[in-house]
């Protein structure tokens, strides 16, 4: 049985994008696939695999698995390929509609200029508070400029949940840092019940962040939607930038609008690299019903 996927990035952040709107997907170990398919040189490579389903609370839903296999809450620069792809295939007859995500409903407004897809989103709003990061410690203080011991030396941080958790660390350099060895120590601190992103940003003016990122189960990414968020937010809520910043990654540029309350916006570009089918042989089909994945 081959399955047809494709392969969309924005800002370098790619994944392996699967139609489940015009065909039944089959039932397959989809943590199993995204492990096999997701790994750089061996297979298509990606930063993990992303369903596009059928929903009953929005146009459309997203599932996403990341390279490590887990499944993903939220994906901002996933959301904005979602809606590009059913945009480009004709599944929907406006330029502005819902994605369904584990976080909630996000909308997308799609844009052609230039002969390129800018894709924009409403994403779901910044949360503080520790016991929704989730970060231990005080459930009802937040984790904003405080410190995070590493080793044998404690380091500000900023924690916040955009879509999921993310933990900001402001630098004078993000070249300088050994993100290879910090990030997953970082993702899987004691502090994060459940793991958590990363990034390092140094701020170089008032309307512009560099910033680099470890994912939770995919490791270090181009780019991160959310994790640009994250940034941005951290750096406007300690008056370090504007409320519209852009925040440039390793693979490209992504504009972030916050407006201090529940409105915060990613834009930026999105590009299709290619479509493609790999066959799935017998280790990963399930047999019918037996579908651990909530996707098919």
């Amino acid at each position: 049985m081959r399955l047809s996927f494709t392969k969309m990035h924005a800002a370098g952040n790619d994944y392996i994008y699967v139609d489940g709107i015009e065909r039944r997907l089959p039932y397959v170990d989809w943590p199993r696939l995204a492990v096999a398919l997701s790994r750089r040189r061996f297979a298509v490579g990606a930063d993990g695999i992303i369903l596009i389903l059928p929903s009953e609370r929005a146009d459309f839903r997203m599932h996403l698995f990341n390279a490590d296999g887990s499944v993903g809450d939220m994906c901002g620069n996933g959301v904005r390929c979602v809606g590009a792809f059913a945009w480009n295939r004709g599944f929907i007859g406006v330029d502005r509609f819902g994605v369904e995500t584990r976080e909630g409903i996000v909308t997308v407004e799609v844009r052609p200029e230039a002969g390129e897809l800018h894709v924009g989103a409403d994403m779901t709003p910044p949360r503080f508070l520790r016991s929704q990061i989730p970060m231990t410690g005080d459930p009802a203080k937040e984790a904003l400029e405080v410190r995070l011991q590493l080793l044998d030396r404690s380091v500000p941080i900023s924690a916040l949940r955009v879509g999921n958790p993310h933990c900001v660390i402001f630098v004078r350099d993000v070249d300088g840092i050994d993100l290879d060895s910090l990030g997953p120590m970082i993702e899987n601190h004691e502090a994060f019940p459940e793991r958590t992103n990363v990034e390092f940003a140094e701020v170089e003016s008032p309307d512009r962040i560099r910033a680099r990122v470890w994912e939770r189960g995919s490791g270090i990414t181009f780019s991160c939607g959310t994790g640009a968020c994250a940034v941005a937010v951290a750096a406007m809520r300690a008056g370090r930038c504007n409320r519209e910043v852009l925040v440039r990654m390793p693979g490209g540029n992504l504009d972030v609008r916050w407006d201090g309350e529940e409105g915060l916006f990613l834009g930026g570009r999105v590009h299709e690299v290619y479509r493609g089918s790999v066959e799935l042989t017998a280790e990963y089909l399930l047999e019918d019903g037996n579908s651990s994945s909530g996707g098919s």
